[in-house]
């Protein structure tokens, strides 16, 4: 008498998984267990050093230099109280095709602060109001110092920062930092639908915060 095999008891082949497969597949549980994928830290913006031309699409800049030394507010009076002062030296060249205001500039430096992280500017605060150090920024020219940018033309721009209560002190003391770091933003041009006008805006974020086109650090040179 003949053995016979039942139908569907047959004996099927092993399915080959490749190796590859197996280890991704692995690789996910154990990024699953230790929390999930985590997002790449953020980028460092780029760095550059002093008279190194930023890109701010609306102005191509360069911080040139930081010097502290002591002035009188009150012309050549022999006897005016003298200030301690620190300048920031920069070369604006403004590309747009009518005057900027320098409040455009001063919004664009998003961060200014010595290395232990004071803070010597603030952004969008008016010139002179600071609680500690208070600045003003001006295009010097032959006649009256300026608050305008011209068109298309490259600008020296001083930006003067002092701390309150510095009269009759020496170069250096009152705190005046040794190291600044700058970061400066970019601008990008936005048209108004309703006008046809085209405003510069600083670029942000996803978090809506200002994004660094660079960061500068710049030594503060001191009188002799």
């Amino acid at each position: 008498m003949t053995s016979s095999v039942p139908r569907g008891s047959r004996r099927r082949r092993p399915v080959l998984v490749p190796a590859a497969v197996l280890l991704a597949a692995a690789s996910i549980g154990a990024v699953a267990a230790l929390g999930g994928l985590r997002e790449a830290p953020p980028e460092k913006p780029p760095q550059r050093r002093a008279g190194q031309e930023i890109d701010q699409d609306v102005f191509r800049t360069k911080i040139e230099d930081a010097f502290v030394h002591q002035v009188t507010f009150d012309g050549d009076d022999p006897s005016a109280p003298r200030h301690t002062v620190l300048d920031l030296s920069l070369r604006i060249y403004n590309d747009a095709e009518v005057s900027v205001p320098l409040a455009y500039l001063e919004n664009s430096l998003l961060r200014v602060v010595s290395r232990d992280g004071e803070k010597l500017m603030v952004p969008g605060s008016m010139p002179g109001t600071g609680d500690t150090w208070l600045y003003d920024t001006t295009v010097p020219g032959d006649g009256a110092p300026s608050r305008l940018l011209p068109p298309k033309r490259t600008s020296s721009v001083i930006i003067r920062l002092r701390k309150r209560g510095s009269s009759e002190t020496e170069p250096g003391a009152g705190g005046y930092p040794d190291i600044l770091d700058i970061d400066v933003g970019r601008y990008e041009n936005h048209e108004d639908h309703l006008t046809g006008r085209h405003i510069a805006e600083l670029v942000r974020g996803d978090d809506d915060r200002p994004l660094v086109a660079a960061r500068v650090t710049i030594p503060v040179r001191r009188a002799a």
